[in-house]
């Protein structure tokens, strides 16, 4: 199927993983990831929790994925536009479902391949997002949080831990004035610690992260992040964010998802092969 192009200049290096997977009813299936990035990056995310892909899309497809964004903004009834402070702009759910430009990432190798080399082989989507943040409009930063808020305390001796791997991909240039992203590195390992609502202050070791357009930061579910305050003179931020988790676990809650979008088509499909079912959950566990 076809996939949005990347600039192979980006990835700096690639290594290969062969799965075997334990099921002797399918006779221990073989998978094979050759995984975009280096052996060190992929260590560095498990200590770190984040990957920063600079210049990921070439131009020409960032303006694509910008007409794209813009025209499922022009035919939703269902925009989130009630953020308040903390989630101020307009988000939209499901683009996966909501315009054809946006199933070219479905297979997106530079993202599914690193999911692939930490999650382990079967993975699946779990919902493609927009975000679009006007210059003038106010509350575009948002509170330190995470992902997947369901970890107790105690911990019982077989929580599974749910685990994602997420990306966000932005459309413009993300510099001092126009929110940057920040991280704490290495927070995705604080099962232990609570993280309160509304909290936007700085926190020691925390990592600024200003990219040009077409740049992807690929980071773990439970790394805190926040978006950073804009400046006045501040440009346009449109963002598109998605995650990976295993195929047994849940797709995203949020937004109201078309009884008849683009991947029901797809799955509707006989000829639609198992690795896209896998994808839209629908295969890959029992």
């Amino acid at each position: 199927m076809k996939t949005i192009p990347f600039n192979p200049e980006a990835i700096p290096g690639r290594y290969r993983i062969t799965y075997k997977v334990r099921d002797a009813h399918r006779g221990y299936p073989i998978r094979e990831v050759e995984v975009l990035a280096t052996p060190e990056e992929s260590a560095t995310f498990v200590k770190d929790g984040y990957l920063v892909r600079e210049r990921l899309i070439p131009m020409d497809q960032v303006e694509r994925l910008r007409c794209a964004l813009d025209e499922a903004i022009a035919a939703d009834t269902n925009l989130e536009t009630g953020g308040g402070r903390a989630f101020g702009g307009i988000f939209i759910r499901h683009l996966l479902d909501k315009h054809p430009t946006f199933l070219e990432l479905l297979t997106f190798q530079p993202t599914l391949s690193v999911a692939r080399a930490l999650l382990g082989p079967s993975v699946q989507w779990r919902g493609l997002t927009g975000r679009v943040c006007f210059p003038d409009d106010p509350n575009k930063e948002t509170e330190w949080h995470f992902h997947q808020r369901v970890v107790p305390d105690p911990i019982p001796p077989f929580f599974a831990r749910p685990e994602t791997i997420e990306v966000l991909l932005y459309l413009d240039d993300i510099d001092e004035r126009s929110g940057p992203l920040c991280v704490v590195p290495g927070s995705h390992h604080w099962l232990e610690r609570d993280l309160d609502k509304d909290v936007f202050d700085d926190k020691p070791g925390q990592v600024v992260l200003k990219v040009p357009a077409g740049s992807a930061v690929i980071m773990h579910g439970s790394l805190w992040h926040r978006a950073m305050p804009t400046q006045p003179g501040c440009s346009m931020r449109r963002l598109l964010l998605w995650s990976y988790g295993p195929t047994w676990q849940k797709p995203s809650i949020y937004g109201v998802k078309p009884a008849n979008g683009l991947t029901a088509q797809l799955l509707a499909d006989p000829s639609t092969d198992e690795e896209i079912r896998e994808l839209l959950g629908v295969a890959g566990y029992m």
